[in-house]
């Protein structure tokens, strides 16, 4: 147990580094996209590895690493959304406590410390605790597929095909109305849709201002308005692209320290 407690937290030492040098460096989408995948990968690689022995038979031992990886699959964006929104909390807080901004040692913290133990409750799937277990799985993995599989297009084995990105960032902007509660009640979105407008919408409003988090919020909502029913995959883009755009700004403490005033998102297209 000692053993696999230091190797965890040498595992998430390392990602908070490897996130303060993403911080502090022009940014690059191989670099963010090879070390999010670390950080989801090694924190499931990490929990199978508590996990395995317990398992004598070699087809639960199969059986396991399926599962944790159809749920690496399922739960790969989701966690990422909120990873960044934990980021963009963390970084309000240092700013007002003016300490040092940490955006992506957060935000690698934050994904493989939740895949980790994502990975460890998906083990019980295997073979639970109580049956219970899978009636307190089952609706956190169907929120999973919700925002996971938007379309039939994202039904493919990996979530994110993005290393490189050819699409040029958007300028960085200051937000302007949540794009996402109003279409709601309108037309043209399914149930699950619906779900992940809900979600999105929440996730809009608790954004704090910081200038990273705020700036990130902002580019989505230009994003999304532009292609209000994309794909799952066209969102892992958008947050690419976001994440682009508002890297300038780490560091700051406020938008008046920047240089350049932000202007507001331009207005949603008509219809």
């Amino acid at each position: 147990m000692a053993a696999h407690l230091l190797v965890a937290w040498l595992f998430l030492l390392a990602l908070f580094v490897w996130g303060v040098v993403i911080d502090r460096q022009p940014y690059s989408q191989s670099g963010l996209w090879t070390a999010i995948h670390a950080a989801s990968l090694g924190g499931v690689a990490l929990a199978t590895s508590w996990t395995l022995p317990a398992f004598d038979a070699t087809l639960k031992r199969i059986a396991l690493v399926l599962v944790v990886l159809v749920v690496w699959r399922l739960t790969y964006f989701p966690l990422m959304v909120f990873s960044g929104h934990v980021a963009s909390v963390v970084e309000w807080v240092l700013a007002f406590l003016h300490l040092p901004i940490v955006v992506y040692g957060v935000f690698l913290l934050s994904i493989g410390t939740l895949h980790t133990l994502v990975a460890l409750g998906a083990a019980q799937i295997v073979s639970p605790f109580h049956p219970l277990v899978y009636a307190a799985i089952a609706p956190v993995l169907l929120m999973a597929c919700a925002v996971s599989f938007a379309k039939p297009a994202d039904l493919k084995l990996l979530p994110d095909g993005f290393r490189t990105l050819a699409d040029p960032a958007p300028p960085p902007v200051a937000p302007t109305q949540n794009p996402y509660f109003s279409r709601l009640v309108g037309p043209g979105y399914l149930p699950h849709q619906r779900v992940v407008l809900l979600a999105a919408g929440l996730t809009y409003e608790t954004i704090p201002p910081a200038p990273w988090g705020r700036t990130v919020k902002a580019v989505l909502e230009v994003l999304f308005n532009e292609k209000p029913r994309a794909s799952t995959a066209q969102r892992i883009l958008d947050h690419y692209l976001s994440y682009r755009s508002a890297h300038p700004l780490i560091g700051y403490r406020s938008f008046a320290d920047y240089p350049t005033p932000l202007p507001p998102a331009p207005a949603p297209p008509a219809g």
